[in-house]
């Protein structure tokens, strides 16, 4: 489906590009994938290259030309389309000192905020080929998928501003109360004048669309702003079809303590005695502190990294999978609304979603209120959970019913498209 105003046209900002192999570049991806491709446009800060056919004109500005133009001036490319890009086998293309900047980069110290910020600020982004190009294309309103630097903002803020056109914020994680670097004066200061950048883009925009109802309604209170929440979508559109087994499994990511949880729940699996003793984790992981931990002792075996279309292979096959985070408020805060891509993905799987973690954390709080996994919110009641898991096969299956039928009212990729319709719709 394509919306059906051929006059309304988006103007996209974002630090990832709209893309088919990057979780960022998905999820930007499945918001506009309804949009005639004509009628979006991204300018976007990275040197990865498009994968994805959500639109045909890209501008993309990079940190190492940003750092040349305050000597040079000029600065940006024009990429017109996926099929330029092509050739390009990796969506990222860094090197040599490209990569170093960027490697250093996601350390995300108070000086890498700093020092950014500053040569954006000092670099020459505004050019008149960005101009032309803006001009060219003629939007009606700014999108910024936005992130922790401040620059974004400003740009986003200055383009909307000069053209007097609407502009709307989408935040995918909490980069406002949760300060990395709080436990720093340097890393507050940073902070707070981060902020001040984010006040006035928010000040000026008509709405900000967040990534849950908890995010929503306490941005809604901190900003006094409209906030739409805007679900993740998942990456297929039903339920998988692969074979039952006797086997959990976890998938993705094992920092912020996920480890840890992990290997209480396998301890508690085995001393269960049951069919089931251990939980298979798929993760990229190479950490040895983190590894090292992931033993049959502990009633992990641990399999490695494999491939979008293994993972919805063993989504598929598995009794349950795992979303866990830590308890703890500095753990807390960090994920505080975190939804991923991955609850999208199970919830619409058809496999049961076992959620160990804390009741106040987005992810747990939305699948505990909508009956869509058997939640665990105390250790206390780890094993209890489990054996509900394991013999309870009427709870469990009204559990599936209820996470599939949120999964199709809250994440298909049609569903994003309508709440941005719907907001958008008054400016055709």
């Amino acid at each position: 489906m394509v919306f059906d105003n051929d006059r309304l046209r988006v103007l996209v900002i974002s630090h990832n590009v709209f893309s088919d192999n990057t979780s960022m570049g998905k999820t930007l991806s499945s918001y506009f994938c309804g949009f005639d491709p004509d009628n979006v446009a991204q300018l976007f800060f990275h040197s990865e290259t498009p994968s994805s056919g959500v639109c045909d004109l890209y501008y993309r500005i990079t940190d190492k030309e940003m750092i040349k133009s305050v000597f040079f001036r000029k600065s940006g490319t024009v990429v017109s389309s996926v099929k330029d890009a092509a050739p390009l086998r990796s969506p990222r293309k860094e090197n040599g000192v490209e990569s170093s900047l960027y490697q250093k980069g996601r350390r995300r110290t108070p000086m890498i905020y700093f020092l950014r910020n500053l040569w954006w600020k000092l670099g020459k982004w505004n050019t008149k080929a960005l101009r032309n190009w803006i001009d060219d294309f003629s939007p009606d309103c700014v999108f910024l998928a936005s992130g922790d630097y401040s620059f974004a903002y400003d740009i986003a803020l200055f383009i909307a501003k000069k053209r007097g056109i609407p502009l709307y914020i989408s935040c995918m994680d909490d980069y406002y109360f949760n300060n990395k670097n709080s436990d720093s004066v340097f890393g507050r200061i940073v902070h707070k004048s981060f902020m001040k950048h984010v006040g006035k883009a928010v000040d000026y925009s008509n709405a900000i669309f967040c990534i849950c109802d908890k995010m929503s309604r306490d941005y809604s209170a901190f900003f006094n702003k409209k906030c739409v929440t805007l679900h993740t979508s998942a990456s297929f559109d039903g339920k998988l079809s692969e074979p039952k087994e006797r086997c959990i499994s976890y998938l993705g990511n094992l920092g912020l303590g996920r480890a840890d949880r992990l290997v209480e729940i396998g301890r508690a699996l085995k001393a269960l005695n049951a069919d089931i003793d251990h939980i298979d984790v798929y993760s990229s992981e190479t950490r040895e502190s983190i590894l090292s931990k992931l033993t049959p002792e502990n009633g992990i075996v641990f399999h490695g990294k494999i491939g979008a279309d293994e993972v919805k292979r063993v989504i598929g096959k598995s009794l349950a999978v795992i979303h866990t985070e830590s308890f703890g408020e500095k753990s807390e805060n960090k994920v505080k609304y975190s939804v991923s891509t991955k609850i999208a993905d199970s919830l619409m799987s058809g496999t049961c979603i076992f959620a160990y973690g804390p009741s106040d954390v987005a992810s747990i709080e939305y699948l505990e209120q909508n009956g869509a996994a058997l939640c665990v919110t105390s250790p206390e009641k780890l094993s209890e959970g489990l054996k509900t898991l394991l013999t309870d096969s009427f709870t469990v299956d009204n559990i599936l019913v209820r996470s599939v039928e949120l999964a199709k009212k809250n994440h298909t990729k049609m569903n994003s498209f309508n709440v941005i319709k719907s907001e958008l719709a008054f400016l055709a």
